[in-house]
């Protein structure tokens, strides 16, 4: 599953249940035995809103998605309460459970997919405005373990190819031979 995806479809989700609760708050009190509480309605709202738009405006989700499950903390924490009313009918206790829970699993899958991203994401190096020849020839082929010796050196030439296609895909490295590294 693709993080970064994942990531901007919980943005618009938070957007969307962030208009729903500014905008139906009386609702959302009435079903779910909140009398009273109006004003928390609708700073969930809010809040749903500004992470959302966090998400989809910001070049670094981390934080906002960080800021979600911090939230979904908060909201499960009310719904205990919540779910011991006998006044909501259980149809909508289990609705609300079933939606928050699974919320707050999509939001740790995706902090936890987006802290997988390729080692060039993770130390913020560009690598695409790298020239070739900086890695490339460099003794990278040797520092995953190929070693260039007399005998059939057609055949250690194609795995010394093949190990350095790896160890680029692995570092997030460009394609050397792409048409994009080509173009100044």
């Amino acid at each position: 599953m693709d993080a970064s995806r994942l990531s901007r479809g919980l943005g618009w989700w938070s957007v969307g249940l962030g208009l729903a609760e500014l905008t139906f708050a009386e609702q959302f009190c009435q079903r779910l035995g909140f009398r009273g509480r109006l004003g928390l309605v609708r700073a969930h709202g809010l809040r749903e809103v500004l992470k959302g738009l966090g998400l989809l405006t910001q070049r670094d989700p981390r934080p906002w998605l960080w800021g979600r499950l911090a939230g979904d903390a908060f909201d499960l924490c009310v719904l205990g309460v919540t779910l011991r009313r006998t006044e909501v009918p259980w149809a909508w206790k289990l609705a609300v459970g079933l939606t928050a829970a699974g919320l707050t699993v999509a939001d740790a899958l995706a902090v936890r997919g987006l802290g997988t991203k390729q080692r060039s994401d993770v130390i913020g190096m560009d690598v695409s405005s790298v020239p070739m020849e900086s890695w490339r020839g460099s003794g990278l082929a040797e520092d995953v373990g190929m070693r260039q010796s007399g005998a059939d050196a057609e055949a250690d030439d194609a795995l010394r190819e093949q190990r350095m296609r790896e160890a680029q895909e692995q570092l997030g490295l460009p394609d050397p031979d792409s048409q994009d590294m080509h173009r100044v």
